[in-house]
């Protein structure tokens, strides 16, 4: 079978974080035939999305090897399976890249669904889901950000809505006298909408990533934030460390588990501090990798079987 993946650039990929990699590697075990594209090789032309692709060529010491791209675009409609697997944020090339693909998503399984993921904000999502997030407020209104962060009566964080990796996000007081000032920059003086949570500490909890496929939970890690930080992002110095699935996560993948399969979001990672949900990354979820480790597994396998199944159903095997 034919698969193609919707990339980042690869050059300076890590390995060991990279999950797009290790589920790419087990697929090309198997014998599938595998290339990948970025947003900006993704063309219409001749009734379908068609894109310049890259031969995949995968080493597990070395990651992705040097590979030329083809020469004329590619009629994507011949493929089996496209996995998407762009990071935020959001740009409209990336949106009309989704609506590209949205476009032949009845005859190739796609994952995740190109108009779950364009509806689905990684921060909004969760307020689908209100049981199981701290108070919220969503809001481009200067004063009212303030009202509501002195009604907190204790911390508050602050998050961008389109950014990834902890990027933008700060922690905040009714008494803290910078606090104006941050909600401006944060809003762009009443332009742009921010949401704002009560605060819950990682430093206590650590920041638990559940990574979901087909509604069901294949493992979880956790990462903890360095001293002088409070965001546990790895990509701001955050340590990983294992990670159990509580009785609470299960519960709560659960009660998630419907909207996730209406809106195609076959393969998310949920994230949870203590009992609070606190995003869905419905874009290029990982934890492959870092579950791998802690608990001597494979991950890539079941994701791999699930686009075998998935894709088998719609006769392209």
């Amino acid at each position: 079978m034919k698969i193609a993946f919707l990339l980042y650039p690869v050059s300076h990929v890590k390995i060991e974080e990279d999950s797009s990699f290790w589920v790419m590697h087990e697929l090309q075990r198997r014998g599938h035939e595998l290339y990948y594209f970025e947003s900006r090789h993704l063309l219409w032309a001749g009734h379908s999305p068609r894109a310049y692709l890259t031969p995949a060529r995968l080493d597990k010491k070395k990651g992705y090897l040097p590979s030329s791209p083809s020469k004329e675009a590619v009629d994507l409609r011949v493929f089996g399976s496209i996995f998407i697997r762009k990071e935020p944020p959001f740009g409209t090339d990336y949106l009309y890249s989704l609506e590209l693909l949205r476009s032949i998503k009845e005859k190739i399984f796609i994952l995740n669904d190109p108009g779950g993921i364009a509806m689905s904000n990684e921060k909004l999502f969760t307020l689908q889901f209100e049981n199981f997030i701290p108070e919220t407020l969503v809001t481009e209104d200067v004063e009212a950000a303030r009202v509501f962060v002195k009604h907190l009566k204790g911390k508050a964080v602050v998050k961008p809505l389109h950014e990834k990796g902890g990027l933008g996000i700060f922690s905040t007081f009714s008494g803290d006298g910078n606090l104006p000032s941050l909600l401006q920059m944060a809003t762009r003086s009443g332009k742009e909408k921010v949401l704002i949570q009560r605060y819950v500490p990682a430093e206590r909890w650590g920041d638990k990533r559940l990574l979901v496929l087909n509604g069901k939970i294949l493992g979880a890690f956790l990462r903890r934030p360095p001293a002088y930080d409070f965001r546990a992002n790895l990509s701001v110095g955050g340590s990983m460390h294992k990670a159990y699935v509580s009785a609470w996560d299960e519960k709560l993948v659960q009660e998630m588990a419907p909207a996730l399969s209406k809106n195609g979001l076959w393969f998310v990672g949920i994230d949870v501090i203590g009992k609070y949900l606190t995003e869905v990354n419905v874009t290029s979820p990982a934890g492959i990798p870092e579950i791998n480790h802690f608990n001597n597994v494979h991950l890539e396998r079941d994701v791999a079987d699930f686009i075998e199944e998935r894709a088998g159903r719609r006769h392209f095997l």
